[in-house]
C-alpha cells in the first residue's frame, strides 16, 4: 500500500473533479506600471478532468483580495475551490475551466480597468490572459460559453468587462458590485480626507506609509486604503502613480471635474451607455444583500431598474444578508450558470 507521494506543486487538500494548474503570464502590458507591482502574474486554474472543449469561467476578486488566494485552506470552512468541487458533484456548478485572475496591486486592487496610477489591468486580462487561456487549453471559442464573475470589486469588474466586451463574454455574474458611488464611496472618502490633507494631497506619500505598515495599524485602515485605492483607479494624476481626491480638503465640497470622472466609472453611468452591448449578452445575474454594509443594495436596485427599462434580460436576487456574506452567494452564481448552460 502506497503511504507517501511526491506532488510537483504545493497542495493542502484534494479536489476530486478538477485538476489545479497555474497559468503564468509575463505581462508586457503591466511592464513599467507606476506602482512597480509584479509583471509576472500567476493565474490559478481549475481544469475539468474530462476532454474539452470546455466553457470558461473567469473569476475576479474583491478589493484587497486576489482570486488565486481562493485556493488557500480555511479553518473549519470550505474554501471557494472546494465549494465549486462539491457543487459540481451535486450538478450545481458547471463543468468548466475556472480562471482565477491575478490582478492584485499595491493599493489592494485595480477594479480591472486601465489607470495611469495603477496599470493597464483591463488590457492585461483581455489582451494577454484570455488569449493565453485559448492558446494553452482546449476551451470553447463560442462567446456563449464564456462567463466573467466576481463579488464587490470583482462584481464591478464583471459588469465593466462584460458590458464592454460582449464579443468575449456571453454571461456576467455580479455579486454586490461596486456602484452608486454617492452612497458607497463618499462616506469612505470623508473618513480618509484628514489623512489626504496630512499627506499634503499626495497619494504616493500615502502609499509609502501603506508599504511600511503605518496605515495598516490604523483602526479603520481598510476604509482608508479603500478610499485611496479607488482614487488611484478613478482619478489618476499624471503617469507616475499619483492621483487626485474628488473632495476639497478645506470645505469638504466635491470638486466637480474630478467627481464627474468618478461618476463616469460608476456602473449607474456607464451601463446606460452600453445598452446595445448588454443586449448581446446571453445572460446577466445580479445579486446583493438587503443589508449591505456599503449600501450597494441601492446601487444594485438601480442597475436592475436600468436593465429593465431597456429590456435587458437579467436575473436580480436580493438576499437577507450583508456585504460579508458574498462568499456564501457564489454557489448561487454557479447554480444559475449551470442552468443557463444546460438550457
Amino acid at each position: 500500500m502506497k503511504t507517501s507521494e511526491i506532488l510537483k506543486n504545493f497542495r493542502a487538500y484534494d479536489v476530486e473533479h478538477f485538476q489545479i494548474e497555474t497559468l503564468k503570464i509575463e505581462s508586457a502590458l503591466l511592464k513599467n506600471n507606476p506602482l512597480k507591482d509584479p509583471t509576472s502574474r500567476f493565474n490559478a486554474l481549475l481544469i475539468p478532468r474530462s476532454e474539452g472543449p470546455w466553457p470558461v469561467v473567469v473569476v475576479l476578486s474583491g478589493f484587497s483580495g486576489n482570486a488565486p488566494y481562493y485556493f488557500n485552506p480555511k479553518f473549519h470552512e470550505q474554501n471557494a475551490v472546494q465549494v465549486i468541487d462539491q457543487c459540481f458533484s451535486r450538478g450545481e456548478a458547471p463543468e468548466a475551466l475556472y480562471v482565477f485572475v491575478d490582478a492584485l496591486t499595491s493599493w489592494g486592487g485595480s477594479q480591472f480597468i486601465n489607470s495611469a496610477a495603477t496599470g493597464n489591468y483591463e488590457d492585461y486580462i483581455m489582451q494577454e490572459l484570455i488569449p493565453a487561456v485559448k492558446e494553452h487549453y482546449p476551451v470553447s471559442h463560442k462567446v456563449s460559453d464564456w462567463c466573467v464573475t466576481g463579488g464587490s470589486s470583482g462584481g464591478y469588474g464583471s459588469l465593466h468587462l462584460g458590458s464592454k466586451h460582449p464579443e468575449v463574454f456571453g454571461y456576467v455574474g455580479a455579486i454586490a458590485p461596486d456602484s452608486f458611488f454617492e452612497a458607497s464611496l463618499l462616506p469612505e472618502l470623508y473618513q480618509a480626507l484628514p489623512l489626504w490633507e496630512k499627506y499634503k494631497e499626495s497619494g504616493l506619500r500615502a502609499l509609502e506609509e501603506l508599504r511600511n505598515g503605518k496605515l495598516m495599524k490604523m483602526r479603520n485602515w481598510h476604509t482608508i486604503v479603500n478610499a485611496f485605492g479607488m482614487a488611484a483607479c478613478y482619478s489618476a494624476k499624471g503617469t507616475h502613480g499619483d492621483f487626485q481626491f474628488p473632495i476639497d480638503t478645506h470645505t469638504g465640497e466635491k470638486i466637480p471635474g474630478i467627481w464627474q470622472n468618478w461618476l463616469a466609472k460608476d456602473p449607474l453611468h456607464f451601463l446606460p451607455e452600453r445598452i446595445e452591448n448588454l443586449k448581446k449578452l446571453s445572460g446577466l445575474y445580479l445579486d446583493c444583500g438587503s443589508k449591505d454594509n456599503f449600501h450597494l443594495q441601492y446601487g444594485s436596485r438601480q442597475i436592475s431598474k436600468i436593465l429593465k427599462s431597456h429590456h435587458v434580460l437579467h436575473e436580480y436576487v436580493e438576499f437577507d444578508g450583508n456585504h460579508f456574506d458574498i462568499g456564501e452567494r457564489r454557489p448561487e452564481v454557479w447554480k444559475w450558470l449551470t442552468a443557463q448552460w444546460r438550457s
